[in-house]
């Protein structure tokens, strides 16, 4: 017998008065905006170079994302828990933020550290653990009702609970136990960490499965974030892949492309009209292409061309560069719609199918001049 899936409707009972639950996600985004500003503040005082600091800028607007995403949704959608996992990130990231910043400042001039800063460290440290067991395991499993897919995956929320408590147990140990057992802590640190990637898995699958039973609301829910998800993962990837300095500017790329989780859970969340985002997929998935393939077409063209030409233009590339630029103006408009055609024919059947017939309808009533033969 199938299993009912669990909707917003099976947990009507809230614990806190709508104020209550008002002035928790107004608390809540004032302390993860307090801790963030603060560490930005002593980020900046600790110096470092115009890249560093729009590095850290970038960084601090990527965690009050979470934040501040998390508020709104707890604020307009209090029963998802979603907005309540997202005003947890948003403290932890701010806490581990801060930890950072305050623990580094005095270091990284040559001062002593400063006062509290085994604590500061120990608390950041603890609760990182938290972070990522709630982005991981817990955001996927609950998108995007807040509610598990059936009963039957409580099992992985509490897997993920004990993991996370576990990992948070090591970090405790490894702080204040004694200081030649601190390798061995860390060590099975890393284990417990390890041990969440079968959740995070069973998590993505769950996922999927919802996908499959959702109706058309959920269904475009899971591409936006599915959408945001991919954007963050190209971006990085690709950050690590072209520039593989991590202090030159992949600093900026990485909190650019952490921004685009929140946004675009908060989009499919807060937004009425979500319809437009197979449009969205599809512009992307046709411009990325389209980009790609002129890049490659460009460089190649000219290292062709220097090659074809070098005798003749001898040290002048300005030729190369212009017919090179000429040829990809050329091939821009027949290469798109070439490629619109292959994505709509292998993603978008449906609508490809559906624009032939009305086409091929089109073109018939064109040349059709027999009345009775139009009827």
């Amino acid at each position: 017998m199938r299993e009912e899936l669990i909707t917003p409707m099976s947990s009507e009972r809230t614990f806190l008065s709508p104020r209550a639950t008002r002035s928790l996600a107004w608390a809540a985004w004032g302390i993860c905006i307090l801790l963030i500003f603060s560490a930005l503040t002593i980020w900046f005082l600790g110096g470092g170079n115009p890249l560093q600091h729009a590095s850290v800028l970038l960084i601090s607007i990527a965690f009050a994302c979470f934040g501040t995403v998390g508020a709104l949704i707890a604020l307009q959608r209090p029963k998802n828990t979603i907005g309540w996992i997202f005003c947890l990130v948003g403290i932890g990231t701010g806490i581990t933020d801060f930890s950072g910043a305050y623990t580094s400042f005095g270091t990284a001039h040559g001062h002593v550290l400063l006062p509290g800063s085994g604590i500061v460290s120990w608390l950041g440290d603890t609760i990182w653990p938290l972070n990522w067991g709630l982005m991981l395991v817990f955001l996927p499993l609950l998108f995007p009702n807040g509610q598990l897919l059936t009963r039957r995956w409580r099992i992985v929320s509490w897997l993920a609970v004990m993991l996370i408590l576990l990992s948070m147990l090591t970090s405790q140990l490894a702080h204040f136990g004694p200081a030649s057992s601190d390798s061995s802590w860390n060590d099975l640190g890393s284990l417990i960490n390890l041990l969440e990637l079968p959740l995070t898995i069973a998590a993505l699958i769950s996922l999927i499965l919802r996908f499959r039973r959702a109706r058309e609301r959920e269904r475009q829910q899971i591409k936006w974030l599915t959408y945001g998800t991919t954007i963050m993962a190209t971006l990085i990837v690709g950050g690590v892949l072209l520039l593989p300095d991590p202090n030159g500017l992949f600093q900026l790329i990485f909190p650019v492309a952490i921004i685009c989780l929140p946004l675009s859970i908060g989009i499919s969340i807060l937004r009425h009209q979500l319809y437009n985002i197979d449009v969205l997929i599809n512009r992307t998935l046709v411009y990325a292409t389209l980009t790609a393939l002129l890049a490659l077409i460009y460089f190649g063209l000219i290292f062709a061309l220097q090659d074809l030409l070098g005798g003749i233009i001898k040290s002048n590339n300005d030729v190369v560069i212009v017919i090179s630029t000429l040829s990809i103006a050329a091939l821009f408009q027949p290469l798109r719609a070439r490629i619109q055609r292959v994505i709509d024919r292998r993603f978008y059947r449906q609508k490809y199918d559906a624009a032939r017939t009305l086409a091929a309808f089109s073109a018939t009533l064109r040349d059709e001049v027999d009345l009775h033969q139009l009827r």
